[in-house]
């Protein structure tokens, strides 16, 4: 038998070994074959609700913008549904529209062909892309809001509570709104909860309400009692981190190299006060299962930032090595030291809440099969999902975790250590780095973690307050004199135009950790207020600077 077949792209990244998407053309005749036989194997194993999920163009477009060819695709989708199952109502997903293949003729071919009633769509990313809007309602098709949130499970603390709280009411209250509901399309749930509580209470919503009254509500029910220290911590969190609807991944769970990405952040000297305040907060309720929750994940976020810090003297450093052969060795040590300790401190961290293991990800993965061999497969695709995605690194990183004990201190520290060596090596020897030598065997062991078996943790161990107290007295207070050096303070007073850092500004603005982290590069001579490290502070270049303080280190 022959038949009639449209190859629509490749998936990305892989070669013909692990793609392509074939599509079965609609006017084949034996499409509704096909399609009855599968909805029947379905009904007969799972029974059903009469809604089926089908999707034919997602990240991929179809083979022709002509209008009949279609709308006889999406009529041979909800024919062959309807050949097994008469009452069939087809969901898909909104997210094909995001492509510029589809204007508003081409949503209309293929959508006016199928009754309003026997479709609902789901309106994948209504919170940073609707649809919908665009569309006059899909044309009177029912569509759902819905909260995307993340891609591959990216962990940060991030969310727009503002938008979440208005958005689904705006939508219903539209002209000629159709939609029928909300819902939570997110590609990864095990963060945030704020998030996915206040969205899926809008389902009994009509009204607007006070949204900070809400989150101050929020936090008492999530703790058990009221903590003023908690109160202040979670209005700086709602005013700062949760008014952004997306964040880009830490520095320390994706590759290793000289120039990186920036990770986004909304506030980090915000969440810094709001570390102080939730470590504070541990002595006025009691250590219930979600406080210690909230508390590691917000110290782990306050690492992350700090590591991106570090990251930026790390840059400069080697960068002024290559230049000019400034750095010593001892020098470029002080600064990638406490990278290291970052990364291991985190990973300890997170060891000691249950809601931070790899391993419950490897062992639940490894318990679905029935042989050993079935096991260390599953094992396989789990260690491989969450880093190569792929034999070499496909799709790596996209889902990656940064909030994962075992894959922190395991996965991550390796491929950093391997890479800090490689430019030390390049500095001791006083020689430009093989970075090409250095990509294959990164890949190498990225490979070699990826096929590995062995067990991590499911139990976690230590504990989650004392070590967020530990680590605020290490990574969120200044170093003290004599044990390192002080700093004297000029208020409204700035070293303009010596920037250590070649005109890059840190994230944080907190004065402690900015002492931190000029008291780790001995060219640093001090700071700025606005997060600027000098190399130069004499009183000779020094001016009048209503809103800025300058903090010079004394020798």
């Amino acid at each position: 038998m022959l038949l009639s077949v449209h190859v629509l792209c490749a998936l990305i990244g892989f070669n013909d070994t692990y793609c392509c998407v074939y599509l079965l053309n609609p006017g084949d005749p034996e499409f509704a074959v096909i399609a009855k036989k599968f909805i029947q194997v379905v009904m007969d194993n799972f029974g059903t609700d009469h809604v089926y999920n089908v999707d034919t163009f997602n990240e991929m477009n179809p083979a022709s913008k002509d209008p009949t060819y279609l709308g006889e695709t999406s009529s041979s989708v909800l024919k062959g549904l309807q050949s097994a199952d008469p009452d069939a109502v087809w969901l898909m997903q909104g997210w094909l529209f995001l492509s510029g293949f589809w204007g508003p003729d081409e949503m209309k071919a293929y959508l006016n062909v199928i009754p309003n009633n026997k479709m609902i769509i789901l309106d994948l990313d209504s919170e940073n892309r609707p649809i919908w809007q665009k569309s006059q309602s899909y044309y009177g098709k029912p569509f759902v809001w819905c909260l995307l949130h993340n891609f591959g499970g990216t962990r940060g603390l991030y969310g727009d509570l503002s938008r979440i709280a208005t958005g689904p009411l705006a939508a219903n209250a539209a002209s000629g709104s159709t939609m029928d509901g909300i819902g939570i399309t997110m590609e990864a749930i095990e963060h945030n909860p704020i998030v996915y509580e206040l969205m899926l209470e809008m389902g009994w919503r009509s009204l607007s309400f006070d949204l900070g009254e809400w989150v101050q509500q929020y936090a008492v029910r999530r703790y058990g009692g009221k903590s003023e220290a908690l109160s202040r911590a979670w209005h700086i969190l709602q005013t700062t981190l949760y008014t952004v609807s997306s964040v880009s991944k830490s520095q320390v769970e994706v590759r290793p190299a000289i120039t990186m990405n920036k990770p986004y952040s909304s506030n980090t000297t915000a969440l810094v006060e709001a570390w102080r305040l939730f470590v504070q907060g541990s002595s006025e309720v009691k250590p219930v299962g979600p406080f210690q929750y909230d508390l590691v994940d917000v110290t782990r976020q306050a690492l992350l930032n700090l590591f991106t810090d570090f990251h930026s003297l790390f840059m400069v450093a080697y960068q002024r090595y290559q230049l000019h052969h400034v750095n010593s060795s001892l020098e470029f040590k002080s600064i990638v030291s406490p990278m290291m300790e970052i990364i291991e401190d985190l990973d300890k961290l997170l060891g000691s809440d249950i809601n931070f293991l790899l391993g419950t990800w490897t062992e639940t993965a490894r318990s679905w099969g029935d042989t050993v061999e079935e096991k260390n497969q599953l094992e396989l695709n789990a260690r491989n999902q969450v880093t190569l995605w792929g034999p070499r690194g496909n799709i790596e990183d996209y889902a990656s975790k940064n909030g994962w004990s075992g894959l922190v201190g395991d996965y991550y520290m390796s491929r950093w250590q391997l890479f800090v060596s490689r430019l030390q090596d390049s500095i001791d020897k006083g020689k430009s780095m093989d970075f090409n030598a250095y990509e294959s065997d990164l890949l190498a062991l990225e490979q070699k973690w990826s096929y590995a078996v062995a067990p991590h943790s499911v139990v976690a161990s230590g504990d989650s307050v004392s070590r967020a107290k530990d680590l605020l007295s290490k990574w969120g207070t200044a170093p003290t004199p004599p044990l390192q050096p002080g700093y004297d303070v000029f208020r409204q007073t700035d070293a303009p135009g010596h920037d250590l850092l070649w005109g890059t500004q840190l994230w944080t603005r907190d004065v402690q950790q900015l002492q931190l982290l000029c008291s780790c590069d001995a060219l640093c001579k001090g700071f700025n207020s606005n997060g600027y490290l000098k190399n130069v502070t004499d009183p000779s270049i020094r001016v009048h600077s209503p809103s800025v303080d300058l903090y010079v280190k004394v020798q």
